[in-house]
Formats: C-alpha cells, structure tokens, sequence
C-alpha cells in the first residue's frame, strides 16, 4: 500500500499559505480576489513523496531474496608466493532511483493501482582481484628479538602476529593497532607478560608486550606508510634505537598508520624462535635510486641515581636479588634521511621524545641479627 511507502502531501505549508493570500488582505484586496476566483479560479498545485527510509525498508525486506552481494577477493600469501580469490560483483536496488520512480508515476494520484519497476544497479566489491594482484613487492620488513624462553611472552608474540598476518589495508584506508590486537585476554590468547606502567615493569593482566608495535612500526616507517599515532614509551627498550619505538596502552597510545599509495598493501606477521618480524607488501613504485635511513639522535642522557633496595623476609639473610635494571633517562629525536643516488635530497624530524629514568631495584634478604654487647662490671648508673 502507498501508506507504507510512506506516502504523502509534502506542500501542505506552501498550499495554506497561498490560500491565505487569496484569502487575507484589506476589504477592497479580498473584494478583488473574490471576483478573480469566481470568474477563472486558480489551480493549487498539490505535491506528493514518498518517504525514502521507507523506501529503503521496504527494499530491504521485501527485496532481499532478488539481491545478491558482491563478493570480494581473499588474498592468502604461503611459500612466497601469493594467491588471490575471484572477485564477483552482486546486484542492489538503487533507492535513489526507485524513489524518484515511485514519486514520478504517483504524481498522477491514486484512483488507479501504479506500477514501477525497480531499478537494478551493480554492487561492486571493495577488494578486486584486480587491485589484490598487484600485491607482490615487499615495501619494508622489520624483525626484533626476544627471549623465547619466557613462555608467557612468546605466545602473546606469536598471538599478536597472527591477529595482524593477512590483514590488507585499501588504499586511504587506517589501520589501529589497539583496534585489531585487544581485547587483551585470556579468551583473546593472550597470558600475562611484563609491561610497563608508572615506570616500573609489572606483571598485569594478559597483556601483548612491547615488542609487536614496535617491530610493526619500524616496517611500517620503512614502507613508508602515513603514521598518525605513535607514541613512545615511559622508559627505554633495548631492542631499538630511541625515538624507534611505539607503545600502546588504552586508546590514549595507539599505533596507527595509513596505506597512501593507490594499491592495496598486505601485513605479515610471523615469530621464529625468538625473532618477530613484520613485512608490509604492495605495488613498489618508488625509484630504485631512491633510498631511505632512519637516524636516532641522543639531546640528552639522565643517571637513574641509586638502586632501591627492599626487604624480603622470604629470603636468606645477605640474599640479594634484582627485581628490575636500571633505566636510564633519556630525549631523543629520530631524522629521516632520503638519497637519490646516494646523494642526501631530504632531511626530515619525525619525532622527539623523553624517556623518564629509573632506578634499579633490589630484593634483599634481612640483616643478621647480632648479640647484645656485653654489661661491664663495677657501679651502675642511677635511674
């Protein structure tokens, strides 16, 4: 029925006040109008639409089983060698269309049923296998080591790899590393592993550790993608010159970075033994004589000052047991360099950063206690 489509008069504002005019004014102006309409009369033109949400619902519901979805293209990358599915385009209504369909043949109102057909559009996919093929260039790859004996952290590596491997970024499009990594939980994969917070190493809930972002991001400043959030972390990391690293916590320190070339781009994320390593793919369209270096430069360095020892009666007397290391403070910048045929064309800062220092700290067994001194012999003092 009209109704649910929504249909109605959508001049009813514009008809009153028009009416008014004919009928408002002075003795001599409504004397004048009178006269006018009983001789010729005047043609109100009234407008009908329908509603287009409704539209859009009715399409959506009653439609559906004559609409089929595009069907985008799945790119999967084993052995070096990449392989991508077919793409398919699907078939929509276009409401647009159809709408001003419905308002053209129910112009001439209602006392006959109308007919309008639908208007068909194709649904192209996002993913072509066309654009997905041009995936086969490694634009920057970066590994970092760490201790795989640390069970709990080698399988928040592991985890945090596989969730990025394969994703693909269109172009323009943004990829948060908070976004595709949390929530970080046990029933997300994750196991508890030392992170820091108030400058100190903790071991908090299941966390991904530090080094996934900072391995993804060093690939992606050599992909060189559009980094929009980085942020460093409280203290220094050793795995990677200052000003090379990123953190995450919350939303409040996010990695995130663009695609800005016209291809697509594909992530790998793998861990081997104790290296993880992250390569960034695409379409390579920068010049071969055209190459890039990051340099770290140090402003200033602050001692963390002596260690902090703490008691620990679980321990032996003269027991000494370090906790956490030293953390020297630090701020620093990171440059970088572009060469054309080795010769230096670009010279950019990209960041400065502090690191606060921090002091080492110690578990100590307690002293050992030592007999009272002896009370001479001979007069004693008055009390």
């Amino acid at each position: 029925k009209a109704a649910e489509l929504g249909f109605s008069w959508v001049n009813q504002n514009e008809i009153d006040e028009e009416v008014e005019n004919l009928s408002g004014g002075n003795l001599l102006r409504r004397y004048l109008n009178q006269k006018e309409l009983e001789q010729s009369g005047v043609d109100l033109q009234i407008e009908t639409a329908v509603d287009e949400a409704k539209v859009a619902e009715f399409v959506q519901t009653r439609c559906a089983e004559f609409t089929t979805a595009p069907q985008d293209a799945v790119i999967t990358h084993e052995n070096g060698v990449f392989q991508v599915s077919q793409s398919s385009a699907g078939q929509e209504v276009d409401i647009d269309a159809t709408t001003k369909a419905l308002n053209e043949a129910l112009a001439g109102g209602l006392s006959e049923p109308v007919s309008v057909d639908a208007t068909v559009k194709n649904a192209e996919p996002t993913r072509t296998t066309e654009a997905l093929s041009t995936i086969q260039d490694a634009l920057g790859t970066f590994s970092t080591g760490f201790n795989p004996g640390n069970v709990s952290r080698s399988k928040n590596l592991r985890n945090g790899a596989a969730k990025i491997n394969g994703t693909v970024l269109m172009p323009g499009e943004e990829f948060s590393a908070y976004t595709w990594l949390t929530p970080f939980t046990v029933e997300n994969g994750y196991a508890s592993a030392g992170s820091y917070a108030n400058f100190q190493i903790i071991q908090p809930p299941p966390r991904c550790t530090l080094y996934p972002y900072t391995t993804l991001y060093n690939a992606a400043l050599l992909a060189e993608m559009d980094i929009t959030q980085r942020q460093n972390h409280s203290m220094i990391v050793t795995y990677v010159p200052a000003s090379q690293d990123s953190a995450i916590a919350g939303t409040y320190k996010d990695l995130k970075f663009k695609n800005p070339y016209d291809t697509p781009i594909y992530m790998e994320g793998a861990v081997n033994g104790g290296t993880i390593s992250f390569t960034i793919y695409g379409k390579e369209t920068r010049p071969a004589n055209r190459t890039i270096k990051y340099v770290s430069e140090t402003l200033s360095k602050k001692d963390p000052g002596e260690p902090i020892t703490k008691v620990d009666a679980s321990l032996k007397p003269g027991a000494r047991v370090k906790e956490q290391s030293a953390h020297y403070g630090l701020q620093s910048r990171l440059w970088k360099y572009v060469y054309v045929d080795g010769v230096e064309t670009e010279k950019t800062l990209l960041q400065t950063d502090t690191y606060m220092a921090s002091k080492a700290i110690y578990r100590v067994g307690p002293a050992v206690a030592t007999a009272a001194p002896a009370v001479p012999a001979g007069p004693q003092p008055e009390t």
